[in-house]
């Protein structure tokens, strides 16, 4: 069936803001799929915005992705590692007139809701894994850089390979052959830039640290980096931490939500970051130790948004612990 899809003549690969390496390697690895399977196809990758680790890898590749708001949608979309349609920069009237086609590995949300077809397996760690048994099921082996393009998805959506099941290692096994994992490794390391490293400094010096049944939950606010500060506050010491980002120019909030596993056992992030995203006429989702949500921004008294949207979060989570 996704055969079908990826042989179109026009197809357009739509990834998440800020797109991280998983959605990349993910998106250019179908672009290859498509082409092979079409020589003479239409095909390009789309995002907002796209982070600096996945600037390095298309460097690296020799591939590019076009930086784009609103593009224009041929019949065929292809969605890729995106939990939620406020994740995209795109027109969404338009988009439900088209052949979308989603693959995922997050929660299932309203998204899959308007797609021709979707392939969403949760208990995969990335969606590169998906991608790459999508490869083997139509025998086709990738060329070197689409592997490295996959390789660099898994481990960074794995963490590194904490977050490897036995099948990632198995993937891994299929595509590494001739490439150095040192090499990938390496790819996915870089010095924080100035910017990145300040929005961390805030994010810790605004914290307000609450307990709750022995929890230790943090709430923050920035204004960019928000689920790499997120993840920063988990990493020293918050049981689970949520940080707000309200960007005025775009008229939008964003909340990314981060915890630890003992956490996730009682609370799942993804589900709790698309009911409130829900609550504030928005949309979100994740997975059970990372979620996140987008909810449109009115302008108003920035301060008192920031704080009603973390006593939100701060008070749906202990409803939802409590259950």
């Amino acid at each position: 069936m996704i055969e079908e899809y990826l042989k179109r003549d026009s197809i357009l690969f739509l990834c998440h803001h800020n797109a991280d390496p998983d959605a990349i390697g993910s998106a250019v690895a179908l672009k290859y799929l498509s082409k092979y399977l079409n020589p003479n196809a239409n095909v390009r990758i789309v995002a907002d915005s796209i982070s600096k680790i996945s600037k390095n890898i298309l460097n690296e590749i020799n591939e590019k992705v076009d930086i784009e708001l609103y593009p224009s949608l041929p019949e065929t979309v292809f969605i890729v590692d995106t939990a939620s349609i406020n994740q995209l920069k795109v027109d969404f009237e338009e988009l439900k007139k088209r052949d979308v086609i989603l693959i995922d590995h997050h929660k299932r949300t309203e998204l899959a809701d308007i797609c021709k077809y979707t392939i969403i397996k949760e208990d995969y760690p990335s969606t590169s894994e998906i991608v790459t048994e999508i490869f083997k099921e139509l025998n086709i082996y990738p060329p070197k850089n689409i592997r490295i393009a996959l390789l660099c998805g898994i481990v960074y959506d794995t963490k590194h390979l904490k977050l490897a099941t036995q099948k990632t290692f198995e993937i891994i096994s299929y595509l590494i052959k001739d490439i150095s994992f040192q090499k990938i490794l390496s790819m996915l390391t870089h010095e924080s830039d100035i910017s990145k490293r300040v929005a961390h400094l805030k994010a810790c010096s605004r914290m307000r640290i609450k307990e709750y049944n022995g929890i230790k939950i943090a709430l923050s606010h920035v204004s960019s980096y928000e689920a790499s500060c997120a993840k920063t506050i988990v990493s020293i010491g918050a049981d689970v931490a949520f940080v707000v980002a309200v960007r005025k120019k775009e008229g939008e909030i964003r909340v990314s939500a981060r915890c630890r596993k003992h956490v996730a056992k009682k609370v799942h992030l993804g589900k709790l970051m698309e009911k409130i995203g829900k609550e504030l006429k928005g949309s979100g989702g994740g997975h059970s130790e990372a979620g996140g949500l987008n909810a449109p921004y009115d302008g108003k008294d920035k301060e008192k948004t920031i704080n009603r949207v973390l006593d939100l979060c701060y008070k749906r989570f202990i409803e939802e612990f409590k259950k």
